[in-house]
């Protein structure tokens, strides 16, 4: 097959490997007497059965009768045991009590390593990098300490960053399975860089490991679903990077993957609201269901599709899904609202494995093969909080329009933002009929305190003063959930009520998903997340959009992401069937990268963008702290 050929029918994705999973960033044993024997057993038994209360109490307990410094190797043994059991509280307090003592040496450093796994745990990866700043000499320290803050670099969304420290600390590593651990970390950081970026950063020639890297993604992508002619060139990727690390255990993990994943099932059915008041967007889905499963490279290959009207209701939903299931379907992607998805998650079981459209609750997503994905306002809320913690801010405000959806999206955004640890100082609601918000801004700036103070100045004065309000200065950004059109009124409002240099994060709700600089220039200085479909312009998913702009041109822009939804919904399946099950690592979708986490759902990684000059601007993820905007 002609690489012209492959460029033309790859599918769109990012290589989801079989055992690729990122490396966990457990916590090694510490050596002396208090990690051996017969007490490392006994509490290695008790996180076994997931009692890692019981571990840690198994070392608090033989650290009572032990004597300095066996007592504090005991203590940070049980830190690790606590801190793999998520109980951080309780592992903080401890670490403050063995912060007082006073440790030295490698106890020490030892010490300040848990404590870096502490604020990773926490969600503040900037403070894990602080207090890792300084690289022990080398031995097993430099190895976790290098490895943790790959990990934090991760969290940040640093992901090339974190693949230059992986890479560095590669060959420090002697036992094998650490090796490959290690390199399966590498991988699905690279899996997390877009295509473009895959290709900008391989500037050194072979044979640069970095570059080498980088390209044996780019052909894993070209090829995903072509294991064969992948064979075919992995050869000639040899030849221009022998001895590199990939191109032994790896490779061959690598080849047995690429082989067994990915089957399609023969027979898929589709669940939605063809009918009704959410037809158009129904339809929209089915197309880019369309328009993906056309691009499967051998016709051969492709799988039955069968379509089934829902009706838009859960009792239409059940019924679709009865026959679907009689029909022989051994996959379903649908239905799309979300009590339909309710409904099928309140059965006793799914005889065939169900990928729902939409998220419900996690306590109402218990029966087994339901998988959940879908657009949610909400994650986005919640990735902006991410991006703004990222970029160093702390403190905010919000802008939030006084109805329903604006409720739960500054609910998202207020859950995630106080558990990274910042701080919102205060909220107005905006009616979103009106044009002119200076009131709810003035409040949510305390400009209306800055207002009476001056008044009674006056008052107690008895002569006019010159004077300007004053913002509050607490805050460090504002978090708008906005429309278009309300977002091309609220930032000017904001400017003119002196708050012109505060960054502004914002939902993806703000940009249509077309470039209009004549209209979107009064939005300047407005982060947002969306994915890559509406953001990238080098995507290698571009034949794809103009396939879609040319078969429904009156439909294309309007539902862009629901295109993408669908798209990306039939290409994870192959993923969630009981052969792929659990190999979803890092898809490098057009709705963006996904991964599986709890109860079946599907999380999305997004790309960010702030805009200049009307247009948005990729915020490159290894970008430093959040400037003020000019």
């Amino acid at each position: 097959m002609s690489h012209a050929f492959a460029r033309l029918t790859r599918p769109l994705v990012a290589l989801l490997l079989a055992g690729l999973l990122a490396a966990c960033s457990g916590i090694v044993p510490l050596p002396g007497t208090g990690g051996t024997g017969k007490l490392q057993a006994e509490a290695d038994a008790q996180e076994a059965l997931g009692n890692y209360t019981g571990a840690a109490q198994l070392y608090l307990n033989a650290a009572s009768t032990a004597a300095a410094p066996e007592q504090y190797r005991l203590q940070l043994l049980a830190v690790g045991s606590l801190l793999r059991g998520h109980e951080l509280e309780r592992a903080g307090q401890l670490l403050d009590s063995l912060q007082q003592a006073g440790l030295t040496g490698e106890l020490a450093q030892r010490l300040l390593l848990q404590r870096a796994r502490l604020a990773l745990a926490l969600q503040r990866p900037n403070e894990t990098l602080a207090l890792l700043e300084t690289l022990p000499a080398g031995g097993a320290l430099a190895i976790e300490t290098r490895q943790l803050r790959a990990d934090a670099l991760m969290q940040n969304s640093r992901y090339f960053s974190a693949v230059s420290e992986r890479i560095a600390v590669d060959p420090l590593i002697t036992d094998p399975a650490a090796r490959l651990d290690n390199q399966r970390a590498i991988w699905d950081a690279l899996n997390s860089l877009t295509d473009d970026e895959l290709q900008v950063r391989r500037t050194a020639p072979p044979p640069d490991v970095l570059s080498g890297w980088l390209e044996l993604v780019e052909l894993t992508r070209l090829y995903l679903q072509q294991p064969d002619a992948l064979a075919e060139v992995i050869p000639h990727w040899r030849q221009r990077y022998p001895g590199h690390p990939a191109g032994s255990a790896f490779m061959t993990s690598l080849m047995d993957t690429m082989r067994t994943a990915g089957q399609v099932p023969a027979h898929i059915a589709v669940l939605l609201p063809l009918s009704g008041s959410l037809a158009a967007a129904a339809v929209a889905i089915r197309d880019g269901i369309m328009t993906a499963w056309y691009e499967t490279p051998e016709a051969e290959r492709r799988p039955e599709l069968r379509f089934y009207d829902t009706r838009g209701s859960a009792a239409g939903t059940l019924e679709a899904y009865q026959a679907a299931t009689g029909a022989g379907a051994l996959f379903v992607i649908g239905p799309l609202l979300k009590e339909a998805v309710e409904a099928l998650a309140a059965l006793d079981v799914l005889p065939v494995p169900v990928l729902g459209l939409n998220q419900v609750e996690e306590n109402n997503a218990t029966v087994a093969g339901l998988y959940q994905f879908g657009l949610a306002p909400e994650d986005e809320a919640r990735e902006a909080a991410r991006l703004a913690w990222h970029q160093g801010l702390r403190h905010c405000v919000a802008l939030v329009p006084n109805d329903d959806w604006g409720e739960r999206v500054y609910a998202a955004f207020e859950q995630e933002w106080q558990m990274l640890g910042g701080t919102l100082l205060e909220s107005r609601a905006y009616d979103d009929a009106q044009t002119d918000h200076g009131q709810a801004i003035s409040n949510v700036l305390n400009l209306d305190t800055s207002n009476a103070r001056h008044q009674a100045l006056v008052r107690r004065l008895g002569t006019r003063l010159e004077f300007e309000p004053r913002r509050r200065q607490d805050v460090d950004f504002v978090f708008l959930v906005a429309s278009p059109r309300q977002a091309r009124l609220l930032r000017p409002q904001l400017s003119f009520y002196h708050a012109s240099r505060l960054p502004v994060f914002a939902t993806s709700r703000v940009y249509t998903g077309r470039p209009d600089p004549a209209r979107d220039s009064d939005m300047d200085g407005i982060s947002f997340c969306d994915m890559p479909w509406t953001l990238e312009q080098r995507g290698d998913w571009r034949h794809l959009q103009q396939a879609v702009a040319e078969f429904w041109p009156d439909n294309s822009e309007r539902y862009a992401r629901l295109y993408a939804l669908g798209i990306d919904a039939y290409r994870i399946v192959p993923y969630l069937t009981p052969a792929g099950r659990g190999l979803l690592v890092t898809f490098h979708g057009v709705s963006g990268n996904l991964s599986l986490g709890n109860h079946g759902q599907i999380n999305r990684t997004l790309r960010c963008a702030r805009f200049s000059n009307g247009l948005p601007v990729l915020i490159e993820p290894d970008n430093g702290p959040a400037a003020a905007i000019p």
